[in-house]
C-alpha cells in the first residue's frame, strides 16, 4: 500500500506554508488510515480529497479562488487505473465535497457532467446541495473586491490556485487517482481546465498513475497525466518520469508552469514542479513518509 496527495503547485506565501502542509498532512492521514482499515483505493483518495476540501486553505471546496463574477465554481475527477473508468464534474456551484459527486458519476450512466446537470444528478444520487455563498471565505472575498478596485484587469495565466489531488495504491494493488479545484483566480464563469480531463490532469493504469497541479491551459495542452504515465509505460522511474514530464512542460508550452505526483504499483514516489512550490505528503510502499513544500 501507498498514498501520496498535493495541495498545488504555485508561489505559497511564506505565512501560509505551515498551512499547507498541515492540510497534506490530515489528508494523508484520512487516505493511509482508510487503506490500512481495508478500505479500496477509491475509498482512500475520496476520505483524503474531502478532507482537502474542507480545508479552507486550499482551492478545492470551501476556500475555493472566486470567479469573475464573484462566485465559487468547482470541478473534480477519479480514475481507477485497474478498470479505466472515471467520473469527472465540472462548473459546480452548489456541490460541497466534488469528489464525492466525481465517485458517483464513476459508478453512473456517464463519465462527465456538468453544472446543473451535475447538480441534479447529486440530488439524484443522495448528495444535499449548499448555497454558492457557503463556500466563500472572508479572505478570497477581500482578493476578488481588491481585485475589482483595482480595475478587474484579468491575470496572468499562471497566476496562484491550489489544486488538491491523491493518489492510492491499495492492498490489492488497484491504483486511484483523484483531483479537486476552484480552479484559477478571477476566471472566467464557465471556464475549466485540466483538473477533470482524463489524460490532463489525471490519469491512471495499471503501470501507474499520475495527478497535475499549475496553470491547467498548459498543462492540457501536453496532456501531462498520460505523457507522465506513458514514460512509465516506457520504464522510466516515477521521479524521473515527473521530472521528464515537467520539462516538458516548460519546454513544449511557453509559461507552462505546475506540478505532478506520480505513484507506481510497487509503492514507488515522484514528484516534481517548476513553481515556487508545491505542498505535499506521503507515505511509499516501503513505510517512507514524508511532507513539506
Amino acid at each position: 500500500m501507498a498514498f501520496i496527495v498535493h495541495g498545488g503547485a504555485w508561489a505559497i506565501p511564506d505565512d501560509q506554508v505551515a498551512a499547507h502542509v498541515a492540510g497534506c498532512e490530515a489528508a494523508r492521514a484520512a487516505g493511509w488510515q482508510s487503506l490500512q482499515a481495508g478500505g479500496s483505493a477509491l475509498d482512500a483518495v475520496e476520505a483524503a480529497v474531502r478532507v482537502m476540501e474542507d480545508n479552507p486553505i486550499f482551492d478545492a471546496g470551501t476556500g475555493s479562488v472566486l470567479t469573475s463574477a464573484g462566485t465559487v465554481e468547482l470541478d473534480a475527477a477519479l480514475m481507477d487505473g485497474k478498470t479505466l473508468r472515471y467520473g469527472a464534474v465540472a462548473g459546480l456551484r452548489r456541490i460541497r465535497n466534488p469528489i464525492t459527486l466525481a465517485r458517483h458519476v464513476l459508478t453512473g450512466p456517464a463519465t462527465m457532467l456538468v453544472g446543473p446537470g451535475a447538480e441534479e444528478f447529486a440530488l439524484a444520487a443522495g448528495m444535499s446541495l449548499c448555497a454558492n455563498e457557503e463556500l466563500i471565505v472572508e479572505r478570497e472575498r477581500q482578493l476578488w473586491l481588491e481585485w475589482k478596485a483595482g480595475g478587474a484587469v484579468p491575470p496572468p495565466p499562471s497566476s496562484g490556485h491550489d489544486t488538491v489531488g491523491a493518489i492510492a495504491l491499495d492492498r490489492n494493488g488497484d491504483l486511484v487517482a483523484a483531483n479537486s479545484t476552484g480552479g484559477t483566480p478571477f476566471k472566467l464563469p464557465g471556464r475549466v481546465g485540466d483538473t477533470p480531463l482524463i489524460g490532463c490532469g489525471l490519469y491512471a493504469t495499471s503501470v501507474g498513475a499520475a495527478v497535475c497541479t499549475g496553470w491547467g491551459e498548459s498543462i492540457t495542452r501536453v496532456a501531462l497525466a498520460r505523457r507522465v504515465v506513458e514514460l512509465l509505460e516506457d520504464g522510466m522511474s516515477p521521479q524521473v518520469a515527473a521530472e521528464r514530464g515537467i520539462h516538458l512542460l516548460a519546454e513544449l508550452v511557453p509559461g507552462g508552469r505546475g506540478g505532478v505526483i506520480v505513484l507506481t504499483p510497487a509503492g514507488q514516489v515522484g514528484l516534481a514542479w517548476n513553481t515556487p512550490r508545491m505542498a505535499y505528503a506521503y507515505v511509499d510502499g516501503s513505510g517512507n513518509m514524508r511532507s513539506g513544500v
